[in-house]
């Protein structure tokens, strides 16, 4: 069982994000109230060649300025999956984000979907191990439902395809057996990501609005892997999308 000492979620952390941030001298970076996390490389380019307004978060960790209200990490240059995730949201919310979401590709569970859809997660299946420090294993962690709202009509008024659903979040990639797959298919489960359960599960323990946008990257089936979608829009069209419904959603209280 996860976490192995029973008496976690009332105590105190030895050490704390603002510790990590305030350590490097310079005090806590201005950070904008809304903040998108990326996976891809292609979003750090686009983002990279977007803007020149860049500071420095903890460490290497870049946090770019794509508005007043909306930030990004590209997240793969610190790591990839629950932990890193976990460690950049604990960072950003620690400098004042609000809003925390992730927008990067996953293995649709569904073969029916059309490669370019937009999926957005409502609820996680939560088979990582960095959830269950903040959130206990009887609790559930859901995206924040009014946020999920704002993306899924800011998405579907650009003409995308949108479907919301259960996710399953797991950090043994090599470990997806067919048989789970099959059971997640035939649950309705829409997605399989590293992060979500976890991103999620630290944004509720904090107290902050959160959300998963998913680009189709490959479709999983119990027998058969399809590692690319051929999607005719992607997370380049995504992403000023997700930018807009965040500051709509900031904005509107």
């Amino acid at each position: 069982m996860i976490p192995n000492y029973d008496e976690k979620y009332d105590a105190d952390s030895v050490f704390s994000p603002e510790d990590a941030i305030e350590a490097q001298g310079d005090g806590l970076p201005d950070c904008p109230r809304a903040i998108i996390l990326g996976y891809q490389d292609v979003l750090h380019e686009i983002v990279r060649t977007q803007t020149a307004d860049v500071t420095t978060l903890v460490r290497s960790q870049k946090l770019y300025s794509l508005s007043d209200t909306v930030g990004f990490i590209p997240v793969n240059e610190f790591g990839i999956g629950a932990p890193a995730t976990a460690t950049v949201s604990e960072n950003v919310i620690a400098a004042g984000a609000e809003v925390v979401i992730m927008l990067g590709g996953c293995a649709c569970l569904q073969p029916e979907f059309a490669p370019d859809a937009a999926l957005f997660p409502t609820r996680a299946v939560r088979d990582e191990g960095v959830s269950y420090h903040y959130v206990p294993a009887d609790q559930p962690v859901r995206a924040t439902s009014a946020l999920v709202d704002r993306l899924t009509d800011t998405f579907t008024a650009a003409d995308f395809e949108t479907h919301r659903g259960p996710t399953w979040t797991t950090s043994a990639m090599y470990r997806e057996t067919g048989k789970e797959v099959e059971h997640y298919l035939e649950s309705g489960f829409i997605s399989l990501c590293m992060e979500s359960a976890a991103l999620w599960a630290v944004c509720q323990y904090r107290g902050v609005d959160t959300a998963t946008i998913h680009q189709i990257g490959d479709y999983l089936a119990p027998g058969r892997w399809t590692p690319e979608s051929g999607g005719e829009r992607g997370l380049p069209e995504m992403l000023p999308l997700a930018v807009d419904a965040l500051e709509a959603y900031i904005h509107s209280g």
